[in-house]
């Protein structure tokens, strides 16, 4: 039922929006991507909703619940990121911050109150556990935590259930502790003795092997490499270097927090802004309550 809510606030990526309101998708996928609307929208829950939302609970004064979608800068850089900067503060800062969302479509941000730039960089799903051999994603049993001594491995996962898998977090951190313990070289080209079948992290209950293979390696190089390429061009566009940047926001729906330090030894975020960068989970979240609850948010 929907009694007691008065107001329901909605940040999604444009794509997500549009499946939402209905819109046709077929211009986001083709140049010049042009969205079909991505400024804020108000409909009520019954206009939005109708049949589906009624469920024979939606009562009159449920269907006219109001609906914001919050607006979005382009296809490319949706609602998600604009709720983002909001939660961090980017509209009331003086210093310079950068906003990285680790997802699929890697959206960043870099400005203050001033003037804002923002990018997105193809880094593909291998942050949410995508296209990785044993991937899943943030769900208990994903291995979230890794630790590499000698032959040794120790493993954490979520809801320190048994091992099925492995989520993005678990993969940032394999990468690290295998470039560490020298099994994968400068390039990313794993150890001969793992080249093959991969390096075996964990089993499953049933015995089965979670590995983490040279085409793994590949995945997370070319995230964390795009990720890279679009902080350090934003960087330059913005006029920018390191010792100008307040703080480094990191958002992404990982369900598991990321280790920075793991982050800076894979060089996904650069090792001169570890002690200023801060994971702040869910940022869309975070600025659809912004908009609920602060005066003065929507503008």
């Amino acid at each position: 039922a929907l009694s007691g809510i008065r107001r329901i606030a909605i940040a999604g990526n444009t794509t997500m929006g549009h499946l939402l309101m209905g819109y046709s998708c077929e211009t986001l996928g083709v140049y010049p991507f042009d969205p079909v609307n991505i400024d804020t929208t108000e409909v009520t829950f019954g206009e939005l909703f109708g049949e589906a939302g009624a469920e024979n609970t939606l009562t009159e004064e449920g269907a006219q619940i109001p609906v914001v979608l919050l607006p979005g800068i382009s296809t490319y850089v949706g609602a998600d990121i604009s709720a983002g900067m909001l939660s961090c503060g980017f509209d009331c800062s003086e210093k310079v911050n950068v906003l990285i969302d680790l997802g699929t479509n890697g959206e960043m941000a870099i400005g203050n109150r001033e003037k804002i730039l923002v990018t997105s960089t193809a880094a593909g799903p291998a942050f949410e556990g995508g296209n990785i051999s044993c991937g899943m994603g943030s769900v208990p049993g994903a291995i979230c935590q890794v630790k590499i001594s000698g032959t040794e491995v120790s493993c954490g996962t979520i809801g320190d259930r048994p091992p099925v898998g492995l989520c993005g977090t678990g993969v940032i951190e394999t990468a690290c502790e295998l470039l560490k313990a020298e099994l994968i070289d400068e390039t990313g080209m794993l150890d001969e003795d793992y080249f093959d079948d991969g390096f075996v992290l964990a089993k499953t209950p049933s015995g089965e092997e979670i590995s983490f293979t040279q085409k793994d390696v590949r995945e997370i190089q070319l995230a964390k490499a795009a990720v890279r390429a679009g902080l350090e061009t934003l960087m330059l566009r913005y006029g920018v270097t390191y010792d100008d940047i307040d703080t480094l926001y990191l958002a992404g729906g990982f369900g598991f927090h990321l280790n920075l330090e793991k982050a800076a030894a894979i060089g996904l975020i650069p090792e001169e802004l570890l002690d200023r960068a801060k994971a702040v989970g869910n940022s869309s979240l975070g600025g659809a309550a912004v908009w609920l609850t602060e005066p003065g948010a929507a503008e």
